[in-house]
């Protein structure tokens, strides 16, 4: 028996098993009881809260700041900067992660993350004159194959390429939030509706097809593909494609259910939820055990050479493990067990949350993508800093619809998790007068690697001085951001 699976066995049973159906379920306003709480405002001065945690909230204002100061007025992202159409950097996946870390801080922020949009126009002559005009194009290229095939091409021509399945799906999740935060603070504003449509026809039309969802490589289990375009076969079926798809369905099912109620004419709560279990049921549940490695989920299963007519054959399994595949499913699956009752969906979040854990403490407790690490610390294509802050976003909305006093000794295992990561989190300044910044500004620099006491000096990515990039320090303001929660959740 391995160490991995030594941990994994002494860990408390009760840990993996225990959720009883009385912590399910919403109340009238869609919230958990004892869930982490949305109506957070982390700007506070130092003075209005616990000594103890003080430096933390100045380096929580200080990683703010900077990624305020350097994505959004400046409308400089970090690996970006030289791929394709100067638009073409507002529309990667990682982009609305990092709009995400800047909400977790403050929900307030909703009606801000567009400041940027003035000084873009003006240094890359940028055709959108105004905010709804860029969210529009986003719309528009993230649902580009529900459209004529001669907008299709122009579409995917303004994105270097067809925008995969799962960065539409990314897309869909930024909506939600999005909405999900007007639904909190200002309810009438015209962009929750908005923002639930695009969702809503993106999720629905663009992506649930059977060409993209169906049983190929994965016979007996519904799953979704990863990559389609302009004439071409969908193929893939990735984890993330997959997980995204669950927690999307499962957000815009809870909203839909919240806003408009079960039996709106116009955006159908029955299929949505259906369309979601199906995937969740298929992929995650009926399907785990192919994708298993030590509780883990692997990256995904190969489609090539397979189509309805063998549909029974599986696919080989891609046995890479990444951060992401076991965070981003995390809320859907809590979404769903809270709208359906059924305990199986929280159950499987519970027992991956475990997993990540225990793999963690072979790491000195630091949760990151080892398998993806080159020698000189840095990740192979620049993704890898992306997942730690796709991570732990996702984690934190699944601490959002999960109530942690259900289960005491799993709220201490998220504790500690937590804590473990966060102290990894150096705050330091980094010289970035040459891209238009007039002063030092205060950034966060984490380690690739525990094994490493510094950051490595090479830019594999980035073109920014000593390693910069505004993903990576997005990735520590959320792991900051969500402690700080966690602490002011104990203190209530």
């Amino acid at each position: 028996m391995n160490k991995f699976k030594l941990i994994i066995l002494m860990l408390p049973a009760c840990l993996i098993v225990a959720c009883s159906s009385s912590s399910l379920g919403y109340n009238s306003r869609g919230h958990v009881l004892n869930a982490l709480s949305t109506d957070n405002n982390l700007l506070l001065q130092p003075s209005h809260i616990e000594s103890a945690n003080a430096q933390q909230v100045i380096e929580i204002n200080q990683l703010k700041n900077s990624i305020y100061g350097l994505f959004f007025k400046q409308g400089i992202f970090a690996g970006q900067d030289n791929l394709g159409s100067p638009d073409f950097k507002y529309q990667r996946w990682q982009v609305p992660l990092v709009i995400g870390s800047m909400i977790d801080v403050n929900r307030n922020y909703l009606g801000q993350f567009h400041d940027f949009l003035p000084n873009l126009a003006i240094q890359s002559g940028s055709k959108y004159p105004d905010y709804q005009s860029f969210l529009d194009a986003v719309y528009r290229v993230n649902n580009w194959d529900t459209f004529p095939p001669n907008e299709q091409k122009s579409l995917c021509q303004s994105t270097v390429h067809c925008l995969y399945i799962d960065d539409r799906l990314w897309w869909v999740n930024a909506f939600l939030s999005y909405a999900e935060g007007l639904l909190v603070s200002n309810p009438e504003d015209p962009n929750l509706t908005k923002m639930l449509d695009y969702a809503y026809k993106i999720f629905v039309d663009g992506i649930t097809r059977d060409d993209y969802i169906n049983e190929i490589a994965t016979p007996g289990a519904k799953s979704v593909m990863w990559f389609s375009g302009v004439g071409q076969a969908a193929e893939y079926k990735s984890t993330i494609s997959n997980s995204l798809y669950v927690t999307a369905g499962a957000r815009l099912a809870k909203l839909i259910k919240f806003k408009y109620g079960e039996d709106d004419p116009q955006y159908d709560y029955t299929r949505v939820l259906r369309d979601t279990q199906s995937v969740a049921d298929g992929y995650f549940l009926a399907y785990f055990d192919k994708l298993n490695s030590d509780g883990l989920l692997m990256d995904g299963v190969i489609t090539r050479d397979l189509d309805v007519s063998n549909k029974d054959s599986n696919g080989k399994v891609v046995n890479q493990i990444f951060t992401y595949n076991q965070g981003v499913v995390l809320p859907g699956m809590a979404i769903l067990a809270q709208l359906t009752g059924k305990t199986k969906y929280l159950k499987f979040a519970k027992k991956l949350v475990v997993a990540s854990y225990a793999l963690s403490l072979q790491h000195a407790g630091f949760w990151d993508d080892y398998g993806y690490l080159q020698a000189n610390g840095w990740f192979a294509d620049g993704d890898g800093i992306a997942f730690r802050l796709a991570y732990w976003q996702y984690f934190s909305l699944f601490l959002e619809n999960y109530n942690l006093t259900s289960d005491l000794k799993f709220r201490q295992l998220i504790e500690d998790f937590v804590a473990n990561n966060a102290q990894q989190v150096v705050v330091r300044p980094v010289n970035l007068t040459n891209y238009g910044m007039s002063a030092y500004l205060k950034t966060a620099m984490t380690p690739n690697h525990n094994n490493f006491t510094n950051l490595p000096s090479g830019k594999s990515y980035t073109s920014y001085p000593d390693g910069y990039s505004v993903p990576g320090t997005a990735a520590a303001l959320e792991l900051l951001v969500l402690q700080q929660r966690l602490q002011n959740f104990s203190l209530q």
